[in-house]
């Protein structure tokens, strides 16, 4: 049975559109578009043991609760359309289900990030974060992208759904990827590849103002080293390139963008409105906005 036939009947569903995408070699990406009611009375779906990821997209507002392994249910939760969740098949998934239930499933064998290491010349990414109902601009970009495709003629789909499933792994290793333990060099720097999937990882997370606990857990280093190694290839401390980057960031979408200032402050990963405009002025000399007017391209 093909995956996503799989899939569809864990979820109670005869059939489900489909689409099965190879970004790179082997490894293939398998996208369901899961719709059914179930109403009222909970339906239960267990999805077996799998090396692979389980990444949901929901399309309207979804309530389910997650079944543990013993067997206990955790309070039901809604999700909200366009939220995300994603999860390892490792040891299986067990959900609760109630009412409308309208998603993208993802099901992303782990091969693929294998692949994707060897094409970008980066640490394999061996666990993604788990995530539940968080928002994630990306995937939902991604995922309106994908569903036209469901109704396009093979030859038109076919061209493009490599160059989509290709931004969609490199998204979720660059936000939610967790590399195998690395360790300095000699001379306690960090090597090339260490240090620019320490960068690439912090502005692929820089809205969601992440911790050094959190960056040192997701790229493989003991807090202690990742400051010291940070600091000694950069001249930075992880504070302050974030800082930095921030700001650069803040002017790119200023000038390129006409997003509102409280958008630019969230997405660059400022507290609020009212930080980020007394952080930008006191660094820049002027306020956002007449900065912004002064820089528009």
């Amino acid at each position: 049975m093909a995956v996503s036939d799989r899939i569809a009947t864990c979820f109670g569903i005869g059939a489900a559109r489909a689409l099965v995408i190879r970004p790179l070699r082997e490894a293939k990406l398998s996208v369901v578009h899961l719709d059914h009611v179930y109403g009222d009375a909970e339906h239960p779906v267990f999805l077996p043991a799998d090396d692979a990821f389980l990444l949901m997209l929901y399309l309207v507002d979804v309530d389910h609760r997650d079944i543990r392994p013993d067997q206990t249910v955790a309070p039901l939760k809604t999700y909200p359309k366009g939220s995300v969740c994603l999860i390892s098949l490792m040891h299986g998934a067990a959900i609760s289900i109630r009412g409308h239930f309208e998603a993208l499933a993802f099901h992303i064998p782990n091969s693929h990030f294998a692949e994707l290491a060897e094409e970008a010349g980066e640490p394999r990414v061996d666990d993604l974060a788990t995530c539940r109902g968080i928002d994630d601009q990306v995937i939902r970009n991604i995922g309106g992208a994908l569903m036209p495709m469901f109704d396009m003629p093979d030859e038109v789909r076919d061209q493009l759904l490599p160059h989509i499933g290709l931004a969609l792994n490199a998204h979720l290793a660059h936000r939610y990827g967790r590399s195998p333990a690395q360790r300095l060099s000699a001379s306690g720097r960090l090597s090339p590849m260490q240090e620019k999937r320490i960068k690439t990882y912090m502005a692929a997370n820089l809205s969601a103002n992440m911790t050094v606990d959190q960056i040192a857990d997701a790229t493989g280093f003991s807090v202690d080293e990742l400051r010291s190694g940070f600091l000694n290839t950069t001249g930075q401390s992880v504070a302050e390139w974030m800082s930095a980057y921030r700001m650069t960031r803040a002017q790119a979408q200023l000038s390129r963008t006409g997003d509102p200032i409280a958008q630019v402050a969230a997405t660059c990963g400022f507290a609020d409105e009212d930080t980020f405009i007394d952080t930008f002025s006191k660094t820049v000399g002027v306020a956002p906005a007449e900065w912004r007017s002064r820089n528009r391209h």
